[in-house]
């Protein structure tokens, strides 16, 4: 098993938080994971993409270049990137709340969700990334919810413990929204 995984979005949108999850979340599952990111120099509102492979071998390079087969776009001002970058039969995920007018996908799937609509009917649009995690989840088999939903207690749980509960939410709404739309509910 082996994923590429691309999380975009402008800073401030939480795709390091997300991909910082993932990782978490692949230790927990005993799997072999490494993270790389690029920024752009604004604190908040520049574009951020955090790169992250999964795998159950080793991994011989951190290199995650034009072929993801996980992608997410958070926002719309990196979404052309990321729709170059995911490699046929993968998936990109896209948060139609901000993504004015997606591309046509050749070759890949690409999943709309309203993310940030979905994060401000929780709460707030804060959320919108663990929503996003929660589709990506399962949509992708990357990891198991509840071992995310475990990352989730831990990290948060210390410093934000009155995050935990939204947040958890958050990803099993999205989770549910793509097992809805595949019909495996």
């Amino acid at each position: 098993m082996l994923h590429k995984c691309m999380f975009s979005g402008s800073g401030g949108q939480g795709s390091a938080l997300m991909a910082k999850m993932v990782c978490l979340g692949a230790i927990k599952e005993g799997l072999k994971v490494v993270m790389t990111q690029t920024y752009g120099i604004e604190q908040r509102g520049g574009d951020s993409t955090a790169f992250v492979i999964v795998s159950d071998e080793p991994i011989g390079s951190p290199i995650v270049e034009n072929d993801a087969d996980v992608a997410v776009a958070l926002s719309q001002s990196i979404y052309d990137n990321c729709f170059e970058g995911v490699i046929p039969g993968g998936k990109l995920y896209t948060n139609s709340s901000m993504i004015e007018s997606p591309k046509q996908a050749e070759g890949f799937e690409q999943v709309c969700l309203p993310v940030s609509d979905t994060a401000v009917e929780l709460g707030t649009v804060r959320c919108a990334n663990m929503v996003m995690l929660g589709a990506v989840l399962a949509g992708s088999g990357l990891l198991k919810l509840e071992t995310v939903e475990e990352v989730v207690k831990e990290t948060m749980g210390k410093k934000k413990p009155e995050l935990v509960e939204l947040n958890i939410n958050a990803l099993r709404t999205g989770y549910a929204a793509v097992e809805k739309e595949s019909g495996n509910e």
